[in-house]
């Protein structure tokens, strides 16, 4: 016990401080002013990158500090390019301090520096968007008539210098997520809804299911090491042995998430931040879709009686990583928030439209690490949609009753079993150890792909001959009547 507890001290501190951020909730709730609150949120937050990182914490607290101030300086037309491009360079800076005589940081250290690079890039494109929605004269409450949804952004973000530190450090989601926009957090110091929603009751809802992830967590990790698939052992075992094993190592891998994601939505639940009546429509990382600025206006009596959601910070749905049945629908329901910022900063701001997507996945890569394994993992996903996407229209899309079953069946287990062979990468991490491993199974998963998607492509195009003969067919036989 004092042996595993050593070897994990950082991971153990880190959870204690997961576990301190969620218990302390409803005392930060309780603060009355919203200055001394503001002040409250960000002191601990800064205590805590000093308890996690030491010396490190000058990292985040300088690249924050830095980036924020650039915002302020930048002109509204060019500060979310400044700010974009200086907080990854310093990202690198931070990952490759070594090259530059300065000592490596904790891993804990680092997703600390990621957070902080969500949220000063983030502010920072929020500002410069609701900037050009009023420079076109678009209305702020101007509705998309179809669908009665919201713009991105339906009024003036400006928040001043100290509201920015204030963002950047507050102890809410620093340690792990979830991401949330400027919005949400100065939302939850001036509107109401943090008050009247059942917090406890959301968070202890949320937290049950944390025990059940680390002992699941706890009990793989020990039964499937990580560093088994690189042993003698694990080559002399049976071909199917192998090919599997990545299952547990993907599992254990989830359920490490899930503890983290879970835990880390809890601390805002805990505080109330992220609430909002549900006639918003909440989306993760964005917030109400639906009249938000009516939302703004709804008085204390009204919001004492509305219903609640905690949408906006909801990172994983860990049901849906678990039962959807393709990689396409997996993608949009793991780790939501990150996503929902990728999907903002980068794919919509993109200009070429060909590169929307490799732009998306190459950031979402740097931003995860410099390691080989990240790109292995995430860069080779359009690979497999590929193939997916040709026999999830043949077969899956217009199936039902038994066939639809079977379908889902056979595309869960293609999708989960390619999901455990790219995340083997992701945990391996380095070059020499992926290609280790991926040798020692004949890289056979990337010819199943291959073979998948030539395939997928010849029935394709005979589906599409035939339908073509089907319609010619049918055209003849109404003009012969």
């Amino acid at each position: 016990m004092w042996t595993f507890l050593a070897k994990n001290k950082n991971d153990v501190i880190y959870l204690f401080l997961l576990l301190f951020s969620v218990a302390i909730g409803p005392f930060y709730r309780s603060i009355k002013l919203t200055n001394t609150k503001k002040w409250a949120g960000t002191l601990i937050g800064i205590i805590i990158i000093f308890i996690v990182s030491g010396y490190s914490a000058f990292h985040p607290i300088f690249s924050a500090s830095l980036g924020v101030i650039l915002i302020k300086l930048s002109t509204v037309r060019y500060c979310h390019t400044v700010t974009f491009f200086f907080m990854f360079a310093y990202l690198f800076f931070f990952r490759l301090a070594d090259k530059f005589g300065l000592p490596l940081s904790s891993g804990q250290t680092n997703l600390i520096q990621m957070i902080i690079v969500l949220r000063v890039v983030g502010v920072a494109f929020e500002i410069n968007g609701s900037w050009k929605i009023v420079g076109k004269k678009k209305n702020e409450n101007t509705v998309d008539a179809k669908n009665e949804k919201d713009n991105d952004f339906v009024e003036v973000i400006n928040p001043s210098l100290e509201d920015l530190f204030h963002y950047s450090f507050n102890y809410i989601g620093l340690l792990t997520g979830p991401y949330y926009r400027y919005r949400t957090f100065d939302d939850y110091f001036h509107l109401p809804f943090s008050k009247y929603v059942d917090y406890s009751g959301f968070t202890i809802n949320t937290l049950k299911m944390v025990p059940l992830y680390i002992s699941l967590y706890l009990a793989l990790s020990n039964l499937w090491p990580l560093e088994y698939i690189l042993t003698e052992n694990h080559n002399n075992r049976s071909f199917l042995y192998r090919m599997m094993y990545p299952w547990a190592l993907f599992a254990q891998f989830r359920q490490r998430i899930y503890s983290g994601m879970t835990l880390a939505e809890c601390v805002c639940t805990a505080v109330g931040l992220g609430a909002y009546p549900v006639e918003g429509r909440n989306r993760t990382g964005h917030g109400p879709t639906v009249g938000y600025l009516k939302l703004k206006q709804m008085s204390e009596e009204e919001a004492k009686k509305v219903q609640y959601d905690f949408n906006t910070i909801e990172s994983m749905d860990v049901w849906g990583c678990e039962t959807v049945a393709t990689l396409r629908d997996s993608m949009k329901v793991w780790n939501k928030a990150v996503q929902y910022w990728v999907a903002m900063v980068v794919y919509k701001r993109f200009p070429i439209k060909p590169l929307k997507v490799h732009a998306a996945l190459f950031v979402s890569v740097i931003w995860h690490g410099i390691h080989a394994g990240y790109f292995f993992c995430i860069y080779f996903c359009p690979f497999y949609l590929m193939a997916e996407d040709i026999y999830y229209k043949l077969y899956y899309k217009n199936a039902t009753g038994m066939k639809k079953k079977i379908m889902s069946i056979v595309m869960w287990f293609l999708r989960s079993h390619s999901e455990s062979y790219q995340a083997a990468a992701f945990l391996l991490l380095t070059f020499d150890r992926i290609w280790i491993y991926y040798t020692s199974m004949y890289h056979y998963w990337y010819g199943v792909w291959l073979a998948f998607l030539i395939l997928g492509l010849v029935l394709n195009q005979l589906n599409k001959t035939s339908r073509s003969k089907k319609s010619v067919e049918e055209a003849s036989s109404k003009k012969i009547e």
